[in-house]
């Protein structure tokens, strides 16, 4: 196993455009990976898949993810993470995004926890064309992810926000495979890849995770140096 951890000033680039996705002042934040050839000038190994991946802010892990590869049959090692997962989770939890859409049930579901009168709410409200808001765009802010953001209103969407600031106080932890293990293929690595994925989700229920968290389950806190270890002890689970 590989593993690699990161902020995600180093892989990813963000800037703050003056254009505003579907009218929403708050989602103009162009986020992309930086090229891989800049990523790999710092010494960093390969972001190629398969393996499982998590997302720590201010140093607590709020996210748990896999990757399979780019190859679309069962897991292998290709792909490029960073370029395929990471810069849209960053543009859905900060609900900052220039790619962001949301849900119709999402922002029923918001206006009823936090009134129209939210800071976040209010700009989805208010913005001047609902139905782009709602259009696939490639970075779906599902509701958990619109509560963390709401949580952290005061920072994500004042109007002095530093979009570099903000991108700093992310990191990211990747433990990757790079060969299969004996009598294993595509389809049995990309299951223990994703059984990997579904325990520690069921364990920690990382805040911004949506499927496999147990209903009203407390996340369990847990600061970003454990999360390498609680990875590799899942990953070996065959």
């Amino acid at each position: 196993m590989i593993s690699i951890q990161i902020n995600a000033a180093e892989v990813i680039d963000i800037e703050a455009l003056d254009e505003r996705r579907a009218g929403v002042w708050f989602l103009n934040w162009k986020i992309k990976p930086k090229p891989l050839a800049l990523r790999l000038q710092s010494g960093n190994e390969s972001y190629r898949g398969a393996g499982v991946y998590a997302i720590a802010f201010d140093e607590q892990l709020i996210y748990v993810g896999s990757y399979l590869g780019s190859g679309g049959h069962g897991a292998d090692f290709s792909g490029d993470v960073v370029k395929d997962r990471w810069w849209a989770h960053v543009g859905a939890i900060t609900a900052r995004g220039s790619k962001v859409h949301i849900a119709k049930r999402s922002l029923t579901s918001l206006k009823q926890e936090l009134g129209v009168s939210h800071v976040m709410v209010d700009g989805f409200v208010q913005a001047t064309n609902p139905q782009l808001l709602h259009k696939d765009a490639g970075d779906l802010a599902p509701l958990r992810r619109l509560r963390f953001a709401a949580q952290r209103s005061q920072e994500f969407f004042s109007s002095r926000v530093n979009c570099m600031d903000i991108l700093k106080r992310f990191h990211f932890v990747y433990v990757r495979l790079d060969e299969f293990e004996k009598n294993e293929n595509p389809s049995s690595l990309k299951d223990r890849i994703e059984s990997a994925e579904i325990r520690l989700i069921e364990r920690l229920a990382p805040i911004c995770n949506t499927k496999h968290v147990t209903l009203d389950m407390e996340p369990v806190r847990t600061h970003a140096d454990e999360i390498v270890l609680l990875i590799q002890k899942s990953l070996s689970v065959l």
